[in-house]
């Protein structure tokens, strides 16, 4: 019950920002509701009569989360993510320069190194870092740390050694990682962020194969800084799941961007982002089914976030999200158009009977 009232309460949230957003009447606004959708899908996706049945409703994407029950939350906290899956796949995972957990540094065993300030900052002498909230999801209070001509620098902007560890120590628990180093046609595109791929994977339940249902490549503008969110502003192109090829690359029309609609090329360099093939894409896909069929009893349902290292297909793994098919997945075509993606959330109990004729 608590849930249900914590989902309710972010969707009427969601929906008064979108009723000051958009212009919509409101017998369109009931036509949307009556369907399970928030105003504000109505920018982003193609929505008719014809279509409405394809898309996964946002009454259904807050039930997705239940999916991977009970063990969302070793998903959801960065932590116990990375101590779970290390001793598997440590070499698809960023290395853990820190742990801070209740104001201070601390020791975790099986992670390194990673217990006291002067440890961190001992790292940072060779390379760039990246502090996150532990628990946090859509890039919230992501900064980046580094050191230039001796000067440490957050998020660009120069800090003292004192102000920096007082950060770190204050608010939420953090993880302190490597800055990954991306392959160069995504530092070509957009080089001042760190440019992402989600790949939403599923276990099928009659086979107990894992598939990729959808992929996505994300790219950071001025308006999100050096990350990469759809919500906070990035663009988002979709991969060809054969081909590794990007589309035409789409703003969130809801976000404070100065990047909008869809984009062939990146408005900042002029880089082409429609038909570039993303290296090594056999070996990312392969890579990101064998570990989501690794850990498919756990989470059967996950959004991968890696980001490519170099043309051989080498990538890390940031993170994986539960709650994974995000607005930006749906806006370059519905799910549901997949036999495959439908099975699968009926059985999990995601779709709506009485909007599908299933009752």
């Amino acid at each position: 019950m608590r849930a249900l009232l914590e989902s309710t309460r972010s969707a009427l949230a969601t929906e008064v920002r979108g009723v000051d957003q958009s212009d919509l009447t409101w017998r369109r606004r009931l036509w949307l509701y009556r369907h399970g959708f928030l105003s504000s899908k109505d920018a982003v996706w193609d929505l008719t009569p014809g279509t409405v049945a394809q898309y996964l409703s946002d009454v259904e994407y807050r039930r997705i989360r239940g999916i991977d029950d009970p063990y969302t939350e070793a998903l959801a906290n960065k932590l116990l993510f990375h101590l779970l899956v290390s001793p598997t796949h440590d070499h698809l995972l960023p290395d853990i320069y820190g742990v801070v957990m209740d104001g201070t540094f601390v020791d975790v065993p099986g992670i390194p190194e990673a217990g006291s300030f002067e440890q961190f900052l001992g790292r940072l002498a060779d390379a760039p870092a990246i502090a996150k909230p532990i628990q946090a999801a859509r890039g919230d209070e992501i900064q980046r740390i580094d050191r230039l001509d001796g000067q440490l620098r957050l998020d660009g902007r120069p800090i003292e050694r004192t102000a920096l560890s007082e950060t770190l120590i204050e608010g939420r628990d953090r993880l302190l990682t490597e800055h990954v180093n991306q392959a160069e046609y995504a530092a070509r595109i957009a080089p001042d962020s760190t440019n992402t791929i989600r790949l939403l994977t599923m276990t099928d339940p009659e086979t107990g194969e894992p598939f990729v249902a959808r992929a996505v490549h994300r790219f950071g503008t001025p308006s999100s800084g050096h990350i990469d969110n759809w919500e906070a502003g990035g663009l988002s192109a979709e991969i060809d799941l054969d081909t590794g090829t990007l589309s035409r690359a789409v703003a969130n029309p809801h976000s404070d961007t100065v990047v909008e609609g869809w984009n062939d090329s990146y408005p900042e360099t002029g880089t082409q982002i429609a038909d570039c093939t993303v290296p090594g894409w056999d070996r990312i896909s392969a890579s990101v089914r064998e570990l989501a069929g690794a850990y498919g009893r756990l989470w059967p349902h996950v959004g991968w976030d890696v980001v490519v290292r170099d043309d051989a297909g080498s990538i890390t793994v940031l993170e994986g999200d539960p709650q994974s098919a995000d607005p930006d997945i749906q806006a370059h075509g519905p799910l549901l158009v997949d036999d495959r993606v439908r099975r699968f959330y009926r059985h999990h109990g995601v779709l709506s009977s009485e909007r599908r004729g299933l009752a």
